[in-house]
Formats: structure tokens, sequence, C-alpha cells
């Protein structure tokens, strides 16, 4: 079996590096508004899908094959065409790029394919252990841990009175510095952890004095504390799993 070769790695990185710079840095604010209101008529569509084609083309260094960014260019068309009748909100934001970036990952795989055997790859990763329990450590922290500290934490946030926060901002916050605290201990830097912690207590010392908001100063350091020690029992018992493989 073939494998991945540094010249393979950058045409990747080539790729990537080529869709950030025509869908980020030189497509305007104005463009993407011209988009939203115009649908598949917008002018500013078709000058951005050919400086990504063009992008493509020049950064593929594969100059004697025009349909693999051809077909690059129409997929980023149709995918734009897409998110044009679905507004700004994050989710199509996330969809949209996901589908970039499949594009550009199955492009690159046809500029390689005599090269790799993507296939092989693909059943290698997803049949090592190492692999699986990083992917189950991090999936468990983001979601499962989330629903088990709020059922924790639920006697106490019925005693704050109204919800003065922004919407879901705690649940993403939480989320956040498990992937954090979980990415510190795979990583065997623990100090990090420390420093999240003297963070969060710094930002809240104040509320804590103030009585008005120390019930809710409490309840958010006592999630914070709960939501650490998951995330760090998690943490240590993917390490001991890949240790033992």
């Amino acid at each position: 079996m073939a494998h991945l070769n540094d010249l393979d790695l950058a045409m990747l990185l080539r790729l990537l590096i080529a869709h950030l710079l025509g869908d980020f840095l030189l497509q305007r604010k104005s463009w993407i508004n011209d988009k939203i209101a115009n649908k598949w008529t917008s002018g500013s569509l078709y000058l951005h899908v050919l400086i990504i084609g063009t992008l493509t083309y020049l950064f593929s260094g594969r100059f004697n094959n025009l349909w693999i960014p051809l077909i690059v260019m129409f997929s980023h068309y149709f995918t734009d065409v897409w998110k044009s009748y679905k507004g700004e909100e994050l989710r199509f934001f996330l969809i949209d790029q996901f589908f970039h970036f499949l594009v550009l990952l199955m492009a690159w795989y046809f500029y390689v394919m005599p090269e790799i055997d993507l296939i092989a790859i693909l059943t290698a990763i997803f049949n090592n252990q190492n692999i699986l329990t990083f992917i189950l450590a991090y999936i468990f922290v983001i979601w499962p841990a989330g629903y088990l500290i709020a059922k924790i934490t639920k006697p106490w946030q019925e005693q704050i009175e109204g919800n003065k926060g922004l919407k879901d901002a705690g649940r993403w916050i939480g989320m956040i510095e498990r992937i954090l605290i979980l990415t510190f201990v795979l990583i065997n830097q623990f100090t990090g952890i420390g420093f999240l912690i003297a963070a969060k207590s710094i930002l809240r010392f104040s509320d804590i004095k103030n009585t008005d908001d120390r019930k809710e100063a409490e309840y958010i350091l006592l999630g914070t504390m709960v939501s650490f020690i998951v995330a760090i029992f998690a943490g240590l018992l993917a390490v001991q799993v890949i240790k033992h493989s």
C-alpha cells in the first residue's frame, strides 16, 4: 500500500489555502450581501466562484488538469446559491464550509489517487484504537457530559430567579471548557487546567462578594467544578486506555 508523503500533504494544504483566500480574504462583505439579495443572479457570486476556480487551479500546481478546478468552482457555485436562500445563521455557514471542505478533499484525492490508497488509509484510521479512544472521549465531554452536568446542577439552577445571561452561552462555554481540559489532559499539560480554574474564579470573584449576584455566581462556579471533574476523569480514562492498548 502506498503511503501519504510530503508532496501529497502539501497538495491538500495548498487547496485549503486557496479556499481560505478565495472564500474569506478575497471576498468582500458587499459581495456576500449581494449574493443574499440577488441569489443566483448576483454578479458578485459569479466573480467569487471564478476566483475560487482560478485559485484552485493555480495552487494545485497541476496545470495540465482543468476539470478538477472546474468541478470545485461549480460545486462552490451551487453551495453558495443554496446558502444565499438560507441566510447568515451559524449552522448554515458551518454546513456551507463543510461541503466546501468535502469537495476539496475529494478533489485532492483525485489529484493524488494514483499515489495513495485512501480507502486503506481510512480503514487503518477507523481500526486504530487510539484514534477511536480520542474520538469517543471528545464526543463524551461535548454532549453526554453536558446533559449529566445539567442533571447534577438542576436543584441549584431552580434557585436562580430569571435568566440574565445570553441564550445558550453557558452551554457553549461549558463545552469549550471541557474540550480544552480534555486536550490538556491528553497532552499532559495540567498547568493549563489550573490556568482555566484561576481565570474563571477571578471573573466571578466580584459577583460572589455581591449579595444580589451571589447565588448565580456560586451556581456557575459549582457547574464549572463539576464540568472540570468530568472532563479530567474522561481524559485520564482515555490516557489509561491508550497506555494499555
